[in-house]
């Protein structure tokens, strides 16, 4: 059962924040002072995670490691936000000893997308607001566009409204239809990994927005047909696509591939719910920031999709 849901209070100018990396490592130093520059660019005040450099593998550090930095945030009364540094992976080796009582004792936004798909879903079975948003320490996802909905997002207590469209691409209508309700969704590698976890994705009544990278179309097709096989999608008021990058075809099975476009056709348009394409999600420059869990209106018809509620409070 879904718990009442909670809003963190908004961010403001001169407020300090986490900077950790609960997945992998930040690349090099430069790349952390960039992230770090970036936030105070907006006001903040940057306290960066103990372990956002540490190198185990592709990890950032231990498994326990990487939770403290993330449960140290939560704790910390002076820390108001947690930026997450980057994605790669790691989230869900800890996710079983993650406690998100914590993060509903002292709720503060939490920002990132890519492998922070599934702690996203951690919290929002918890009934906690987060972000998906920009990381600041990497090359994708920051941009001026981005700041703009970020600051939007989490320093305004006031609904976001319509979800601005990236100059560098046009929404697209793949099915018409006015759908509405609490946002939720994702990389779809990841959304496909939680099913039969705790935190499985909940569709129901929700509008559900994908994304993904280096996927070609026969591993998305394949994603899609086992959330679909999962009882997932079916129940969905909408779907939203984001950009999907890196889907040259370089290993289908049968040398030839069917688009994505065609690959999306066949398992949403049966669907029978509105679906949009094209939205500024995924890992491109131009990132929007999109509130789990809040209510949500889409007009695939209008290509609009907007935030009803503040996803932050005063």
């Amino acid at each position: 059962m879904i718990a009442p849901l909670i809003v963190p209070r908004r961010l403001a100018i001169g407020d300090e924040v986490a900077l950790v990396a609960p997945a992998s490592p930040v690349l090099n130093a430069r790349l952390l002072a960039l992230g770090r520059e970036r936030l105070e660019q907006l006001g903040l005040r940057v306290n960066p995670g103990r372990h956002a450099l540490t190198e185990r593998g592709y990890l950032a550090g231990t498994d326990r490691q990487r939770l403290h930095d993330l449960e140290s945030a939560f704790r910390n009364p002076r820390i108001k936000a947690i930026f997450c540094a980057r994605g790669g992976y790691g989230v869900s080796r800890f996710l079983s000893s993650f406690d998100p009582e914590l993060a509903r004792r002292h709720p503060k936004p939490l920002v990132g997308f890519s492998d922070i798909t599934v702690l996203h879903l951690a919290l929002q079975n918890a009934g906690i607001v987060s972000f998906w948003g920009p990381m600041p320490c990497t090359s994708l996802g920051w941009s001026a566009f981005s700041a703009r909905s970020l600051e939007r997002a989490l320093m305004s207590a006031a609904p976001a409204g319509r979800v601005p469209f990236s100059p560098r691409r046009r929404a697209a209508t793949l099915r018409r239809g006015i759908a509405q309700g609490a946002l939720t969704g994702g990389t779809l590698t990841l959304l496909t990994a939680s099913l039969g976890t705790p935190y499985e994705v909940e569709t129901r009544g929700r509008i559900v927005f994908l994304e993904d990278v280096d996927e070609e179309p026969f591993k998305v097709d394949r994603m899609l047909a086992q959330l679909t096989a999962a009882g997932k999608l079916l129940d969905a008021a909408g779907v939203v696509l984001g950009i999907f990058t890196g889907t040259r075809v370089s290993n289908c099975p049968a040398r030839r591939s069917l688009t994505m476009r065609e690959v999306f056709a066949d398992h949403l348009l049966p669907l029978r719910v509105p679906v949009l394409g094209h939205v500024a999600v995924g890992h491109v420059r131009d990132q929007v920031t999109l509130p789990y869990g809040v209510q949500a209106r889409m007009n695939a018809g209008a290509r609009t999709l907007e935030i009803l509620e503040a996803g932050v409070r005063e």
